[in-house]
Protein backbone atom coordinates (compact mmCIF):
# COMPACT_ATOMS: atom_id res chain seq x y z
CA UNK A 1 0.00 0.00 0.00
CA UNK A 2 1.16 3.46 -0.85
CA UNK A 3 1.28 5.92 2.09
CA UNK A 4 -0.13 8.91 0.13
CA UNK A 5 -3.84 8.00 0.59
CA UNK A 6 -3.28 7.66 4.34
CA UNK A 7 -1.52 11.02 4.56
CA UNK A 8 -4.21 12.70 2.45
CA UNK A 9 -7.04 11.26 4.55
CA UNK A 10 -5.26 12.06 7.82
CA UNK A 11 -4.53 15.66 6.78
CA UNK A 12 -8.08 16.31 5.54
CA UNK A 13 -9.68 14.77 8.63
CA UNK A 14 -7.51 16.69 11.10
CA UNK A 15 -7.55 19.98 9.17
CA UNK A 16 -11.37 19.95 9.08
CA UNK A 17 -11.46 19.61 12.86
CA UNK A 18 -8.79 22.19 13.72
CA UNK A 19 -9.84 24.89 11.26
CA UNK A 20 -10.94 27.09 14.17
CA UNK A 21 -7.31 27.28 15.36
CA UNK A 22 -6.10 28.89 12.13
CA UNK A 23 -3.38 26.25 11.88
CA UNK A 24 -2.81 23.18 9.74
CA UNK A 25 -2.07 19.66 10.94
CA UNK A 26 1.56 20.08 9.91
CA UNK A 27 1.88 23.14 12.17
CA UNK A 28 -0.15 21.73 15.03
CA UNK A 29 2.22 18.76 15.29
CA UNK A 30 4.72 21.13 16.86
CA UNK A 31 2.21 22.14 19.54
CA UNK A 32 1.49 18.52 20.42
CA UNK A 33 5.10 17.88 21.46
CA UNK A 34 5.17 20.84 23.83
CA UNK A 35 4.29 20.62 27.49
CA UNK A 36 2.46 23.63 28.87
CA UNK A 37 4.93 24.12 31.72
CA UNK A 38 8.38 23.16 30.46
CA UNK A 39 10.42 24.98 27.89
CA UNK A 40 11.65 22.97 24.92
CA UNK A 41 14.70 23.75 22.81
CA UNK A 42 14.39 23.92 19.03
CA UNK A 43 16.83 21.01 18.82
CA UNK A 44 14.64 18.79 21.00
CA UNK A 45 11.54 19.84 19.11
CA UNK A 46 13.24 19.09 15.78
CA UNK A 47 14.17 15.61 16.97
CA UNK A 48 10.70 14.88 18.34
CA UNK A 49 8.87 16.04 15.22
CA UNK A 50 11.47 14.55 12.87
CA UNK A 51 12.00 17.46 10.50
CA UNK A 52 14.89 19.67 9.45
CA UNK A 53 15.90 22.32 11.99
CA UNK A 54 15.19 25.15 9.53
CA UNK A 55 11.55 24.03 9.28
CA UNK A 56 11.29 23.94 13.08
CA UNK A 57 12.69 27.47 13.25
CA UNK A 58 10.18 28.76 10.67
CA UNK A 59 7.18 27.03 12.25
CA UNK A 60 8.08 28.14 15.77
CA UNK A 61 8.47 31.73 14.55
CA UNK A 62 5.05 31.50 12.91
CA UNK A 63 3.50 29.96 16.04
CA UNK A 64 5.10 32.70 18.14
CA UNK A 65 3.92 35.47 15.81
CA UNK A 66 0.38 34.02 15.99
CA UNK A 67 0.48 33.86 19.82
CA UNK A 68 0.51 30.05 20.23
CA UNK A 69 3.97 29.81 21.84
CA UNK A 70 6.51 32.00 23.56
CA UNK A 71 10.22 31.69 24.16
CA UNK A 72 10.99 31.94 27.87
CA UNK A 73 14.77 31.54 27.53
CA UNK A 74 16.91 34.19 29.16
CA UNK A 75 19.29 34.41 26.20
CA UNK A 76 18.20 35.66 22.78
CA UNK A 77 20.11 32.80 21.15
CA UNK A 78 18.58 30.05 23.28
CA UNK A 79 15.07 28.69 23.07
CA UNK A 80 12.81 27.37 25.77
CA UNK A 81 9.51 27.27 23.91
CA UNK A 82 6.27 26.94 25.88
CA UNK A 83 2.62 27.01 24.96
CA UNK A 84 0.50 30.04 25.63
CA UNK A 85 -3.14 29.67 26.68
CA UNK A 86 -4.07 29.98 23.00
CA UNK A 87 -1.53 27.27 22.15
CA UNK A 88 -2.86 24.99 24.87
CA UNK A 89 -6.41 25.32 23.49
CA UNK A 90 -5.19 24.57 19.95
CA UNK A 91 -3.27 21.54 21.22
CA UNK A 92 -6.36 20.26 23.03
CA UNK A 93 -8.43 20.69 19.86
CA UNK A 94 -5.85 18.75 17.87
CA UNK A 95 -5.62 15.96 20.44
CA UNK A 96 -9.41 15.61 20.46
CA UNK A 97 -9.36 15.36 16.65
CA UNK A 98 -6.64 12.70 16.78
CA UNK A 99 -8.58 10.76 19.39
CA UNK A 100 -11.69 10.91 17.24
CA UNK A 101 -9.76 9.75 14.19
CA UNK A 102 -8.21 6.75 15.92
CA UNK A 103 -11.51 5.80 17.55
CA UNK A 104 -13.19 5.78 14.15
CA UNK A 105 -10.38 3.88 12.47
CA UNK A 106 -10.20 1.21 15.15
CA UNK A 107 -13.88 0.82 16.06
CA UNK A 108 -14.43 -2.27 13.87
CA UNK A 109 -11.42 -4.17 15.19
CA UNK A 110 -11.89 -6.94 17.73
CA UNK A 111 -9.92 -7.12 20.97
CA UNK A 112 -7.78 -9.87 19.42
CA UNK A 113 -7.08 -7.72 16.35
CA UNK A 114 -6.18 -4.74 18.52
CA UNK A 115 -3.82 -6.91 20.60
CA UNK A 116 -2.19 -8.28 17.44
CA UNK A 117 -1.82 -4.76 16.04
CA UNK A 118 -0.24 -3.62 19.30
CA UNK A 119 2.30 -6.46 19.08
CA UNK A 120 3.11 -5.63 15.46
CA UNK A 121 3.49 -1.92 16.22
CA UNK A 122 5.77 -2.72 19.17
CA UNK A 123 8.00 -4.86 16.93
CA UNK A 124 8.07 -2.15 14.26
CA UNK A 125 9.03 0.46 16.86
CA UNK A 126 11.80 -1.78 18.21
CA UNK A 127 13.14 -2.28 14.70
CA UNK A 128 13.03 1.45 14.03
CA UNK A 129 14.93 2.10 17.26
CA UNK A 130 17.47 -0.56 16.31
CA UNK A 131 17.96 0.90 12.84
CA UNK A 132 18.20 4.42 14.25
CA UNK A 133 20.91 3.27 16.65
CA UNK A 134 22.86 1.75 13.75
CA UNK A 135 22.51 4.98 11.75
CA UNK A 136 23.83 7.00 14.67
CA UNK A 137 26.87 4.83 15.08
CA UNK A 138 27.72 4.78 11.35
Amino acid sequence: MHPKPFKTFFSRFINERIVETGLTESQIVFLTVLNEEEGMSLKDMTEMVGVHKSLTTRVVKHLSDMGFVINIAESGKEHAVVLTEKGTKAKETALRALGELFALLLEDLSDDELAAMDQVMTKIRQKMDELSSKDMSS
